[in-house]
Formats: C-alpha cells, structure tokens, sequence
C-alpha cells in the first residue's frame, strides 16, 4: 500500500489535473487510516470523487484502474504524449463502467463484461471506433454540466450502455444555478460510439477540448444537423403542449393540425411549421399506420418521434415535461421552462408597488394587436392570463422594462412578446414567483417563428387591460 501510495504521489506531482489519479491517491490515504490527506486528494478529484462515491461504483473496478495507473508510472520510457492519450482513454473507458445510479446493477452493470486488459487494447478500440464513415447519422441528445468539468457528464450518458445505438452525440447545456440552459447552438462535446459487439468508444469533439488531454475531433459537419435536431425538440414540445391544452378542454385529440389554428378565439397555436405537419400525426396517430399498416386513432399524446429526430433509441423526445411560462418578480424576468431546462429567458417589465400578483394563471385569449393596432399601447401581441385582466403583452414605452412602471402586467420588448406568441400555445400555465429565474438572457440569434393563420385579432373588442 505505501509503495503504491508513492507512485501514486509521484504520478499527482506530475500530473496534476489528473482529477482521476487525486481520488485514487484519496482512496489509498482513506485506506491507511490518514483521513485528512485523503479528504484533502477527494477535494482535488472534485467531480469524479462525486461520480464514483454516489454511484457506488464496485471497488475492484477503481483498484483495476490504478494498477494500469500505476503501470504507466512505472513504465518510464512510456510516458510520453502517447501513454497520455491512453491514460485519457482508460479513464473514459473506466466511466463506462460505472453502474447506473438510479439502479444499481441494472443495466449499467453489463459494461463489466467489455474485455478490455491492458491501456493499449482500449486506446485501439477506440481508434477503430473513429471510422463512422458507413455509419447513418448520428442520435443527438443534450446534457447539462455537473461540477466545473465537461466530463462529468459522461457517466450520465453511460448508464444503460445496452440501449446506445450506433453512434451518439453528445451536445452541452451549461447550468445557471439548478437550470439547464438550453440552445440551439450547444457546444458538441462527446460522440459515443457502440460496435455490434458491444464495444463502446468515445470520441471527444471541440465541445470538450479543454477537459481533454487529447487532440478533439472536428465536429464541422455535426454543427447543421444538431442545430436541426435541437430546433425540432422545440417543435415538438410547443405542438405537443398545444395537443395536450387542446385535449383537456375538448375531451378528445385534434383530428388534425389545423384544428390547433383556427381564427381567435381557437387559435391554442398562431400558426404552423413544416416539422409540425410531420409530428402531428405522430404524436397523434392520425394519419399515420402502425408496423402491420393499420391505422389506429390514439386517445392520448405519443411521446415518439419519428427515427433519427429524438434523443434516445426508442424515439423519446428530449422535452418531456409541459410547457410553462415562469415570471419572476424580483428579477423582471420571464422564462419559458420544460422541467428543469430553461428554453427562453427574457427581460420584462412589471408592475409597480408589487401590482403584479404571485400565483398561477393560465394563456387565456392570445390576440394580435389587443388594442386594435400594432402601434398601440399594448404593441402587436397579446397574452391574457387567465380571465383576468393582467396580461403579457408588448409596450410603447420601452424604457420601462426592466423595472416596475405598469398596473399590473407583464410588458415585454417587440421581438419578444412576438416570439413568445408563436412558443406558448393556449392554455400553457403561467407561474409568478420571486427569485427563481437567472439575470442571464435567453434569447436565440434565429427566433422561434409560425407561419400564422389568419383571424388572430379580435374585432369584437378592444382589450383595456391594466397597462
């Protein structure tokens, strides 16, 4: 143990970034009784001490990595920029094995049985794993960071190995405090890479250059088709929402898209895309025929998409959570969140001496130009809440947002409110809160945009909400 407890030293005074080799350094203090030197290399591992402690990960899994460690150390004439590109390889390829967290021996737990005996064997599975070129396309998923490294989301990705398809490509969120902060211009960080034998490799890209003791791959051609597939998430969530509000209050599923986009005061969405005329009867079953050809009308929302466009094996969509609109009062801001991710984030205006009141509410009438003109008070677009008479809607007086000028609504900026129209279906709850949205902006380069239907005013009144 101390003879290993030296090469271990030496190799952390050498390699100090190493997080991997800190918290083998750690376990073998917390072995010969010197607690506060092993607290002291847990500090320095940081994310993987996390890792490997909360996921309980076995202990000859560890120990099986710091003999190769240890091997490499002792191997002098190796330790060139080769042995550490291996070294970076067996620390990827010993994540892989981690079990899943949430079930311990499940299907995690299989990855165990990938041969793998010596740093040289992984470092040539994973460059037989770099020729995709026969491969399809890849499956795009998205994951947050955890900790301040890239790398941490690796044992996320990797807890049912036995369910990655043939190639997977990891994109990045980067965390606000407890949101995942989405775009659809994430850094591509990992391709994960399964052979029908079940060999997995993984391929760091740009996205993770700077946690990455390597040369990344150039993940160029990667770029347009994630930003397609992260444009289609959002898609789907909006019209998946729209169904959903659509099917409380009718008691029944849309017979067809259009249905979601009648004139005012049916208008649960402001209009239609391309991708949401091939989702639809999808996530409805409308039109669309089984695998024996048989056409089945569902009662409730697929959650499928159609092959290549979800962000797992069987087809789930990334956004499973509903839509909803979260203001925050102390902050001025407006968020629009699935879950934990946070899509949008806009700056807003509210309403003096607290005249925005904390609660639920719900999108009531969505209307263009609410006071009769783009021009007027309440700008081009307009969102009731609930059949009160506060409402999110666009301004003339600019300058007001970002503090508390109104009665009691919500105002936002031109482009804004325009965009959160088209995002927010009927019907999508509304939360006003304290302190719970980041400062940080949300807003896309490209907005989120419907080819409207026509009708969305309403003629029959001019709305006087409390400005």
């Amino acid at each position: 143990m101390l003879n290993n407890s030296l090469h271990l030293k030496r190799y952390v005074e050498t390699h100090p970034d190493n997080k991997m080799a800190w918290y083998l350094l750690g376990k073998d203090y917390e072995t010969n009784g010197e607690q506060g030197k092993a607290n002291y290399c847990f500090n320095r591992a940081e994310e993987v001490y996390e890792a490997f402690e909360l996921s309980k990960v076995p202990s000859d899994i560890w120990k099986n990595y710091e003999f190769r460690l240890l091997q490499i150390e002792r191997e002098k004439d190796k330790r060139g920029k080769r042995i550490r590109r291996i070294l970076l390889t067996a620390v990827l390829m010993l994540l892989i094995m981690l079990p899943s967290v949430n079930a311990p021996g499940g299907p995690g737990a299989s990855l165990a049985k990938v041969k793998v005996n010596n740093p040289d064997e992984i470092h040539l599975a994973i460059a037989d794993a770099k020729v995709q070129k026969d491969r399809k396309g890849p499956l795009f998923t998205a994951t947050a960071i955890r900790g301040k490294s890239w790398s941490s989301v690796l044992p996320q990705l990797l807890t049912e190995p036995d369910r990655l398809p043939p190639w997977t490509v990891a994109l990045g969120m980067e965390r606000s405090g407890n949101w995942e902060i989405w775009s659809e211009n994430m850094p591509i960080l990992y391709g994960i890479y399964r052979d029908t034998s079940g060999v997995i490799g993984i391929q760091p890209y740009e996205g993770s250059r700077a946690d990455c003791d390597c040369t990344p791959a150039d993940g160029t051609e990667l770029k347009g088709p994630a930003e397609r597939w992260a444009d289609v998430q959002v898609q789907n969530a909006v019209l998946t929402e729209a169904i959903q509000r659509y099917r409380e209050r009718n008691g029944k599923l849309p017979g067809s898209l259009d249905e979601l986009m009648r004139p005012f005061p049916n208008n649960w969405l402001s209009g239609k895309s391309p991708a949401m005329k091939i989702l639809f009867p999808i996530l409805t079953g409308n039109g669309a025929a089984d695998k024996d050809g048989i056409h089945k009308k569902k009662k409730t929302v697929g959650q499928q998409m159609p092959e290549g466009l979800g962000s797992s094996p069987d087809g789930q969509a990334f956004f499973t959570k509903r839509l909803e609109v979260i203001i925050d009062r102390k902050n001025h801001r407006l968020g629009v969140i699935s879950g934990s991710v946070l899509l949008r984030n806009y700056e807003v205006g509210l309403g003096r001496d607290n005249k925005t009141p904390l609660g639920n509410f719900n999108i009531g009438d969505k209307v263009m130009n609410p006071n009769g003109s783009a021009n007027g008070i309440y700008g081009s677009r307009g969102m009731q809440l609930s059949d009160s008479n506060y409402a999110i809607h666009g301004t003339q007086d600019i300058g007001s947002i970002g503090g508390n000028e109104s009665e009691g609504c919500i105002r936002m900026y031109g482009e804004d409110v325009e965009e959160l129209f088209d995002l927010v279906p009927m019907g999508t709850k509304v939360r006003i809160e304290e302190g719970v949205l980041p400062n940080g902006l949300v807003i896309p380069d490209e907005r989120f945009t419907l080819k409207h239907t026509k009708g969305q005013t309403n003629p029959k009144k001019l709305y006087n909400w409390l400005d």
